[in-house]
């Protein structure tokens, strides 16, 4: 069934992984397996298009994008449209693959200048360290999910909040906020965020 609808050769980074025509399942495999777009027919859960495509990240422990703010159609009429989906689906990643976040196994949070790590290790009873990033020596930490907290980010807000809070620093003087993965890749920029809470925090 669904090989009937597949093009000659699927569009460059992809692979066909997994054809399971009985159970109406396929899935592709992209970028040495760090993404996962799959079809499965789900007719219980939606009659009128019960073809269901996905997209995963396979690899990381934080989001590499916000699919979710794509708005792809999910469900499908028929398996032509869902692999014609999918195809394009594929085309748009590989057209866009260098604006998604790098593969993270390990996240670490910047929590100020070298010159700052007396005061960094008063308050932070966990291993510190310094690191290079583009041109300036930062401290750094393992970036860790608070309890409460939905993300990474989030619980790095709250931790450099809670510490300048309890050394009463001028916002001018919080020099923390990036999330960088094992190789000093920027993840995500959390200082004007931080920025915002300190200040509701000070006012």
């Amino acid at each position: 069934m669904y090989s009937n609808y597949l093009p000659s050769t699927l569009p460059q980074n992809w692979v066909l992984a997994e054809i399971d025509q009985e159970n109406e399942y396929i899935e592709f495999l992209g970028f040495d397996e760090e993404l996962l777009v799959s079809i499965m027919a789900q007719p219980a859960e939606n009659p009128q298009e019960p073809y269901f495509l996905c997209l995963s990240q396979l690899k990381g422990i934080v989001g590499r994008y916000d699919f979710e703010s794509l708005d792809w159609p999910e469900w499908h009429p028929d398996a032509e449209s869902a692999v014609l989906s999918a195809i394009k689906l594929m085309e748009w990643i590989n057209q866009n693959y260098q604006d998604i976040d790098p593969v993270s196994q390990a996240l670490y949070i910047s929590l100020g200048t070298e010159e700052q790590l007396p005061i960094l290790q008063k308050y932070y009873e966990e291993e510190l360290f310094i690191n290079e990033y583009r041109g300036e020596n930062l401290v750094f930490k393992n970036a860790r999910l608070l309890s409460g907290s939905t993300s990474y980010s989030e619980s790095a807000i709250q931790s450099i909040s809670h510490f300048a809070k309890c050394y009463k620093l001028p916002i001018r003087e919080i020099k923390g906020g990036l999330l960088c993965n094992e190789q000093f890749e920027l993840i995500e920029d959390i200082r004007d965020e931080l920025a915002t809470r300190l200040k509701t925090q000070y006012a």
